[in-house]
């Protein structure tokens, strides 16, 4: 029944391509499972085909999601648009970078100094505490400090309601 059933999938819009693997798919079901007599094989054999079809169908498309849910993951909800920033995007950018440079400035030297050999160099809590000669508390709390900070600044560059230096912490330094 095998051009019978390639028809009866090219009927239902099946691409032409696939059909044969389909076909192929469907003898590997029916040799590998075990039924009970069945009264009428012929649509038995022919609702199988119609459920290996649309089994097909819902997985290319589970898997066009899929790919397409990655692609704008990867490139951008806008596949079109070109990857350079617009100027005006620029100019914020420079200017959040600027602000980031200013409280890292603002900073005391030590403080500074630890999240860059964290957040930049990569370097353990551990490793730091040993080459600065301190211990890993004070370094997780300088740590905790300059990140308060940057939270501060974080919530002031989105626009968020900031939160008062009680809740988020003392950030002074002085």
């Amino acid at each position: 029944m095998r051009s019978d059933l390639a028809r009866f999938m090219l009927a239902r819009q099946c691409n032409p391509a696939e059909v044969e693997d389909l076909l192929q798919d469907l003898y590997v079901k029916l040799t590998s499972m075990r039924t009970g007599p069945v009264s009428n094989p012929r649509a038995y054999l022919y609702q199988m085909a119609n459920n290996l079809l649309h089994d097909h169908r819902r997985g290319r498309r589970r898997q066009q999601v899929r790919d397409d849910h990655w692609t704008r993951n990867r490139v951008g909800p806008d596949l079109e648009k070109d990857a350079t920033p617009s100027p005006e995007e620029s100019v914020i950018a420079r200017d959040e970078l600027e602000r980031v440079n200013e409280a890292l400035a603002s900073m005391p030297e030590r403080t500074a100094q630890i999240l860059k050999m964290y957040r930049l160099d990569g370097l353990s809590q551990k490793a730091i505490a040993t080459s600065l000669d301190l211990s890993l508390s004070a370094v997780e709390k300088h740590l905790q400090r300059a990140y308060r900070k940057l939270l501060l600044l974080r919530e002031e560059l989105d626009g968020t309601p900031q939160r008062s230096h009680k809740e988020a912490g003392d950030v002074s330094f002085s």
